[in-house]
């Protein structure tokens, strides 16, 4: 089914390739949800059509140039789009983000998918480091990260008006071994 070159590795479980056009359509019901929105710096809400179709186009954009690379984490068994996952190349050291649709929580997905990058960043991209910023109460996403083995290095408080006002920010890094 995901046979082509947008494929950029399978997991046990999952299926993580390059965005399509088409994706659209799928990212935008999962991320028009406050409870995922509110945890990640970047995705507005609400979140529309138009939202969903510039992100994707943009995306696009910006895997032609080199400077980022966001995948499509599909679930094997079913073909569903659950959430996202990229790397920003065009920074040092290089920096990992992901989300996933609420429904999608607590199954160990996201963790899998960032192993997953983790080794395309280090076998594709040559990358020794990258670092996560994070929310300093977004528990399951810093299990994630520690899972993966990244290690905090930094805190600091920002304003994000759009997210309720001044947050705590966390910079995790991970280093290949």
């Amino acid at each position: 089914m995901h046979e082509r070159s947008d494929v950029i590795v399978h997991t046990p479980r999952l299926i993580l390739r390059r965005l399509c056009t088409s994706d659209a359509a799928l990212i935008q019901p999962l991320a028009d949800n406050w409870e995922v929105s509110k945890q990640t710096v970047n995705l507005p809400f609400p979140y529309g059509k138009q939202e969903a179709r510039s992100f994707v186009d943009q995306a696009l954009r910006a895997h032609e140039a080199g400077q980022e690379f966001v995948f499509a984490i599909i679930r094997r068994k079913d073909g569903m789009l659950m959430g996202l996952i990229g790397l920003v190349a065009d920074v040092a050291p290089m920096e990992t983000g992901y989300w996933l649709g609420q429904d999608y929580w607590g199954h160990g997905y996201a963790s899998e998918a960032l192993r997953a990058v983790l080794e395309y960043s280090r076998k594709t991209l040559c990358s020794r480091r990258l670092d996560a910023i994070v929310f300093e109460d977004n528990a399951a996403s810093i299990r994630v990260l520690s899972k993966c083995g990244f290690i905090c290095q930094e805190r600091w408080e920002e304003d994000f008006a759009c997210r309720g006002g001044v947050r705590a920010v966390l910079r995790y890094q991970w280093q290949a071994v």
